[in-house]
């Protein structure tokens, strides 16, 4: 499956799975317990080790989009050096994905 396309539950699996979460079940079994993808509390501490920036984008064909990505920024602008983007609906999808992405590569599975 591509980066890109996880949400909800199975964001939060692979989350979950790059933390080395040893007591994962796949989320056709179980509810994750750790919604990584929607609390920030668990979010947090993940952008900031993995130094993970976010921002907004406007396009016209794809909307408003949060967009994420691990590198250095000046707090105003997406970094030029990084090494992937990562879009979402929302700041916190976006940067779950990116690390995802920079865990496990374009796709998981």
């Amino acid at each position: 499956m591509h980066v890109s396309e996880l949400n909800g539950p199975w964001l939060d699996y692979w989350v979950g799975r790059a933390e080395g979460d040893s007591d994962l079940k796949m989320p056709h079994e179980a509810e994750p317990e750790r919604k990584y993808s929607s609390d920030p509390m668990l979010a947090k501490p993940i952008i900031e080790r993995e130094r993970i920036f976010v921002g907004s984008i406007c396009d016209s064909v794809l909307g408003n989009q949060s967009i994420a990505c691990i590198g250095e920024a000046d707090g105003r602008h997406l970094p030029l050096t990084a090494d992937c983007y990562c879009l979402g609906d929302t700041d916190l999808e976006a940067a779950m994905r990116c690390y995802i992405y920079s865990t496990f590569g374009p796709e998981v599975a």
